[in-house]
This record gives structure tokens, C-alpha cells and sequence, in this order.
């Protein structure tokens, strides 16, 4: 499924839209270096989610899915089983998916760095969240699946 094209305002259409890693990164990730580092990083850390069944699927969204020519950083969140809890995560993967450690290296908005399938209004109401843009219109996020079940790339 192609991404579709950003609108004049410079945002994704608003939903939610799959996407592969491969494709985000050739869409986003090469035309500036703070966009490069940024899609170096996005690969890191669904390499790293792969690796952890309860991670379901890597949502991207804020400026990096945006016209913006340099992205301050790379916003993302991670949709996990409500089983993640769980999970023991990794010391080198700390920096991706454990709250506090995210906000030290990154400055991750903690808050909507883990979201949780369930219970459904809590996870609506974050992704709600994420599909805005600061003015709070909504805009479009890219949903990268890391089990599969949607198009893109495969585990």
C-alpha cells in the first residue's frame, strides 16, 4: 500500500496509514541528515520491537511524517499487548520502549510512547492524540506492523 501524498498544509491525509519500514524510510528519511539520523534510528527500533511479542505494531507521526525539511525529532509509539507489562525489555532496548529511558535519550513524550490495546477507550483516546497535529487538526500517522498482519514488511 503506497503512502499517500502529503496535503498542502504539509500533513499525511488524516487516519492511520500501514506502511513498511523500507517504505517510510525511502518517503521520509533521506532528504535531510537530521532525517537520515532519524530514519537510522526508526530502523533500530523496529529491529529491536521484532524481537518482543507483545509489540504489536510502531505508529510514526509528528514532523517526521511531515514536509517539515528538518524534523526536530522522531515521534513514535509503540502499540503492545496488554501482556507487555510482562515482557522483560532488554538494557540495550531500554531506549527504545521503556518510558523513562526514551525521555532521557530521546526527550519521548512518555505519556504516548506505550499504548496499550486495551482498555479500548484509553487506547482511542491516545491514538486520538497522535493523529493531531499541534493546532490539534487532525493529520495523518504511519502504522508500521511488526507481526505482519497488515501489508508491509514481514518479520
Amino acid at each position: 500500500m503506497a503512502i499517500p501524498e502529503l496535503q498542502s498544509e504539509g500533513y499525511l491525509p488524516p487516519g492511520i496509514h500501514s506502511a513498511s519500514l523500507s517504505e517510510v524510510q525511502a518517503r521520509f528519511g533521506s532528504s535531510s541528515a537530521a532525517r537520515q539520523r532519524q530514519s537510522e534510528l526508526l530502523g533500530q527500533i523496529v529491529e529491536a520491537a521484532r524481537g518482543y511479542p507483545t509489540i504489536k505494531r510502531v505508529l510514526v507521526w509528528g514532523s517526521f511524517v511531515t514536509a517539515k525539511v528538518e524534523p526536530n525529532d522522531l515521534d513514535y509509539s509503540v502499540i503492545v499487548s496488554v501482556a507487555h507489562d510482562r515482557e522483560r525489555i532488554t538494557p540495550q532496548h531500554r531506549r527504545f520502549f521503556v518510558p523513562s529511558y526514551a525521555r532521557r535519550y530521546y526527550g519521548v513524550d512518555k505519556s504516548y510512547l506505550v499504548i496499550k490495546d486495551y482498555p479500548l477507550d484509553v487506547y482511542v483516546e491516545r491514538v486520538d492524540f497522535v493523529c493531531r497535529n499541534r493546532s490539534r487538526r487532525p493529520c495523518g500517522i504511519l502504522e508500521i506492523s511488526i507481526r505482519g498482519e497488515l501489508a508491509g514488511d514481514q518479520p
